[in-house]
């Protein structure tokens, strides 16, 4: 069963371009380290900060396995330290307990 005290959880991932962006030459105006999450204006330089319960990262510092999975290069590997966040850690995080509270007759949803 859920933990009485658990709540709402807010979680950010950025992703890696799609063939569009990187064709239209497309530029990253993402930055995140540990919570928090800087997004620039591009015109304008002006930056605006927001702080999630989480921020992953998975734009880049990442290394493709022979079956297709990306795992993170290492800690500070991605653009500007970032580190790459994978499956597996956002499932450890996040999705284990969304499961645990199915599981436990709790409605969840992710």
């Amino acid at each position: 069963m859920a933990d009485e005290g658990e709540s709402v959880k807010v979680a950010v991932r950025v992703r890696p371009f799609n063939g569009r962006e990187k064709e239209r030459d497309a530029k990253c105006c993402i930055r995140m380290n540990d919570k928090m999450t800087t997004i620039t204006n591009p015109a304008t330089q002006i930056a605006k900060n927001f702080t999630f319960d989480y921020s992953y990262w998975s734009t880049d510092g990442e290394e493709t396995l022979p079956d297709g999975y990306n795992k993170s290069q290492g800690a500070g590997k991605g653009l500007d330290g970032a580190t790459y966040a994978d499956q597996q850690q956002v499932f450890d995080e996040l999705g284990q307990g969304v499961l645990n509270n199915a599981y436990g007759g709790v409605n969840s949803c992710p």
